[in-house]
């Protein structure tokens, strides 16, 4: 069996979009040996999205529409903090991409909280200040 390094690529990017919805729990079992990786078919779908999925991206929405008019970085803590998700790192990441925010396959929950409450309120802040200072 021949493979290209396409097909290598997109192996390496499927993995790492697994590694993406690991929280730290499961990451280090993984890491001790403790559990592992299993393949899964994907179903073919109807092109439509569970009423689930479709709460999911509406929730996302709304948080991030809160993070935007958060007017302080201790207002944003609070409302990420109270982000009630079973799935919190995969909520953190729907968020980070909603708010144009990047993050890695390696950042943790933590570090994605901080990347949010920079990129999103700090940075307006920090214009806001710019602008008080130019004017």
């Amino acid at each position: 069996m021949r493979t290209s390094t396409q097909t290598i690529a997109k192996l390496l990017a499927a993995f790492a979009d697994a590694m993406e919805t690991m929280d730290e729990h499961e990451f280090e079992l993984l890491m001790r040996g403790e559990a592992k990786l299993r393949l899964v078919e994907n179903e073919k779908g109807t092109g439509k999205k569970p009423a689930e999925d479709l709460r999911f991206d509406q929730s996302v929405s709304e948080v991030a529409q809160q993070l935007n008019d958060a007017e302080s970085r201790e207002s944003a803590e609070a409302l990420i903090a109270s982000i009630n998700q079973p799935q919190r790192k995969k909520f953190l990441i729907a968020l980070s991409r909603s708010c144009g925010v990047s993050v890695g396959s390696r950042d943790n929950i933590g570090r994605i909280e901080q990347k949010l409450i920079e990129n999103v309120v700090g940075s307006k802040l920090r214009s806001q200040a710019i602008k008080k200072v130019a004017f």
